[in-house]
């Protein structure tokens, strides 16, 4: 199955979102692989392709998937789509794959994923930012597409011009990115609309538009973008003015999403709040300040995580 001239861009990670994209690119004309953990699941998408379920029926889409990094070699672009409690396996799994000077970019959730990924791989090949679309995985290789939304990135650390060629291929496929130098401010404003949303859906089992119908709820969303930003301000970020209705805003654009976090708490899976409102809890105490909020709902999310695993 490898190929010797390797694939432009290889997605790690067959969830929701790395199955969407990895469709959107072949779609878009890209020469395309998607890296699996699980050799099983990567012959049967593989055998079947992705199958994306949009209004007015599925399309399947053709993909190369496969377990071994190597059969992808040499690919000039991955893209980790990993939960971020993989992130670093899964930056020791793609390096089998990778060219010379290959770039890595994360549109992961949470914060933390660059910095461990540039463990891994040179520093200066890293690229980091946030997608805005959104899937639900409805089994292996199927995924229900929720909306089209925004790539935004850019390089951690300087490489503009790096970012500026991934944009290129991006927006080649017809995916819409932008390319930007304020990548921490990114990350930060997703983090902080994350620790906002997902775990109040996750807890209430709301999908994001619901949030907004219960003032108290509409109140709590509202004190959590509030403290996630004074917490992001002290660690130098600029953060807008109008935080908090830019997640109301969020909220009524993606009203009929299930969360990330509630479809894994759903399904019995591990969730992302260590890597979300628990990572700016962390970096709150980092900077002597408290986040109760952001600490007891990732505290909550977690006890109803360890609870779903003992009655499954």
């Amino acid at each position: 199955m490898s190929s010797p001239d390797g694939v432009e861009a290889l997605v790690v990670g067959p969830g929701a979102m790395g199955c969407l994209h990895a469709a959107l690119l072949a779609e878009g004309g890209v020469k395309v692989g998607l890296l699996d953990h699980r050799s099983e699941r990567a012959a049967t998408i593989e055998r079947q392709g992705i199958i994306v379920e949009r209004e007015g029926g599925s399309v399947v889409v053709p993909i190369r998937c496969s377990a071994q990094a190597s059969d992808f070699f040499p690919a000039r672009l991955a893209i980790i789509l990993v939960k971020a409690y993989d992130t670093e396996a899964a930056a020791e799994h793609v390096l089998d794959a990778l060219g010379e000077g290959a770039s890595v970019l994360t549109l992961q959730n949470g914060l933390g994923n660059y910095e461990r990924i540039a463990g891994h791989v040179p520093p200066e090949q890293v690229l980091a930012g946030t997608t805005s679309s959104g899937a639900t995985l409805l089994g292996v290789g199927k995924v229900r597409e929720a909306g089209r939304g925004m790539i935004r990135f850019g390089s951690p650390f300087g490489q503009q011009e790096r970012a500026e060629q991934t944009a290129e291929v991006l927006t080649g496929a017809g995916l819409e990115c932008e390319v930007s130098e304020s990548v921490e401010q990114i990350l930060w404003e997703k983090a902080i609309i994350n620790a906002a949303i997902n775990p109040l859906t996750a807890l209430t089992g709301l999908r994001n538009g619901q949030l907004l119908d219960d003032p108290d709820l509409q109140g709590t969303l509202a004190a959590i973008t509030e403290e996630a930003s004074r917490v992001a301000v002290a660690a130098g970020m600029e953060v807008r003015q109008d935080m908090v209705a830019v997640v109301e805003q969020v909220c009524r654009q993606t009203a009929a999403n299930r969360s990330s976090m509630l479809q894994d708490l759903s399904a019995g899976r591990r969730t992302e709040t260590d890597y979300i409102g628990g990572e700016i809890a962390r970096r709150a105490r980092e900077q002597r300040m408290s986040a109760p909020l952001c600490s007891a709902l990732s505290a909550l999310v977690k006890a109803a995580e360890r609870k779903e695993t003992m009655t499954s």
